[in-house]
C-alpha cells in the first residue's frame, strides 16, 4: 500500500514540475500504453479491462485535442485535430465491433507522432545547450507526415 502511494506521488510530482514537451510525451506514452492493455483485454476476453482502458486512451487523446493551439500552431493544429478526431471515431468503432486491428492502427498512427515531437523536443534541448566547435543540431517540425 505504502509503496503505490509513494509512487502516485512520485507521478504527481514528476507531471507538476515537468516542462511541456516532456508533459506531451508523457499523454502519448500513457495513450499508447493504455491502448495496449486495452488490447490485451480484449485478447484474453476481459471485457471491463477492454473497456476501461479503451476509455482512458480516448480521455488522453481527448485531451490532446483540448490543448491544441489552432493560433499558433496553423496547419499543423488543423491536421492534429482531425486526426485525433478520425483516432477517437476509430476507437469507438473498435469498441462497437471489439476490434483489435483498429486499436493497432491508432497505436501505430500514435507512436508516429510521440517519435516525431521526442525528435523535435530533443532536437530543442540540444539547440538550447552549450555545442561543441563544428557541431550544430535543428529542430524540423515540418516532417511529420501521417498517413491515414
Amino acid at each position: 500500500m505504502y509503496a503505490k502511494n509513494a509512487h502516485n506521488k512520485y507521478k504527481s510530482v514528476e507531471i507538476t514540475t515537468t516542462d511541456r514537451g516532456r508533459l506531451l510525451l508523457l499523454m502519448y506514452d500513457g495513450a499508447i500504453k493504455f491502448l495496449k492493455q486495452s488490447k490485451a483485454g480484449l485478447e484474453a476476453n476481459d471485457l471491463p479491462k477492454f473497456c476501461r482502458f479503451l476509455s482512458k486512451a480516448q480521455a488522453v487523446i481527448a485531451e490532446l485535442m483540448n490543448t491544441l493551439d489552432f493560433e499558433k500552431g496553423g496547419k499543423i493544429a488543423r491536421d492534429l485535430d482531425r486526426l485525433y478526431d478520425f483516432m477517437l471515431f476509430y476507437l469507438t468503432e473498435a469498441n462497437l465491433h471489439r476490434d483489435g486491428k483498429r486499436i493497432t492502427r491508432v497505436i501505430e498512427l500514435l507512436n508516429k507522432i510521440y517519435s516525431a515531437y521526442k525528435e523535435i523536443i530533443l532536437n530543442r534541448k540540444a539547440d538550447t545547450q552549450p555545442q561543441k566547435k563544428g557541431a550544430s543540431s535543428k529542430a524540423q517540425g515540418e516532417g511529420l507526415q501521417i498517413s491515414l
